[in-house]
């Protein structure tokens, strides 16, 4: 799912536009070795593919040393060892999980925190939105229709209650315009 055009490019486009050498020399203590310095060219340019290439090598290559290593029935092979040890790809392979993918990571996570505080900070205000336009309505609500309303039944009670004061019950239930004064209260 893409979402984010920075994430994504480091993601899926070059990630060696994001990764910087001294970030990722700063990944690791020990010192890198010339043919894994250069992002570029690092196991035949897959960082310019981005970080999730350069992630879905490295868990394949791991894949089959460690299915190298099964394959042997017992102790594995030393000789076979030291070669895998002292190929391109070995070394490609180190220089990604000791340098350029801590680096990509990195980068990688403060972009996503960075895209979620955004989104957090949105919906907040988003909310805070709709709040104030709730709050509002309800206050024009209670001035213009809930108060005028009470206003009008209290004056209706008083009416209803000055004229059951000042007016016998039998008379106003023999005149018809008192009579329905008085029962439009009830």
């Amino acid at each position: 799912m893409r979402r984010n055009a920075l994430l994504d490019e480091l993601n899926f486009g070059n990630a060696c536009k994001f990764i910087s050498t001294q970030l990722a020399v700063e990944q690791n203590f020990g010192t890198m070795t010339p043919d894994v310095r250069n992002c570029s060219t690092l196991a035949k340019g897959v960082m310019t593919n981005g970080l999730n290439a350069a992630v879905q090598m490295y868990l394949q290559f791991v894949g089959a040393f460690v299915a190298s290593i099964r394959s042997t029935q017992g102790i594995p092979n030393m000789a076979s060892l030291i070669a895998t040890a002292a190929s391109a790809d070995y070394s490609a392979v180190v220089g990604l999980l000791l340098y350029w993918l801590p680096a990509g990571f990195s980068i990688e996570t403060n972009m996503y925190f960075t895209e979620q505080v955004t989104s957090l900070e949105d919906f907040v205000a988003l909310r805070t939105t709709m709040l104030a336009v709730f709050l509002s309505a309800l206050a024009l609500i209670f001035v213009l229709v809930f108060e005028p309303l009470v206003y009008e039944m209290d004056m209706h009670v008083k009416r209803v209650r000055a004229l059951l004061v000042m007016i016998p019950a039998e008379i106003a239930m023999s005149t018809a315009s008192l009579r329905n004064a008085l029962l439009s209260a009830v």
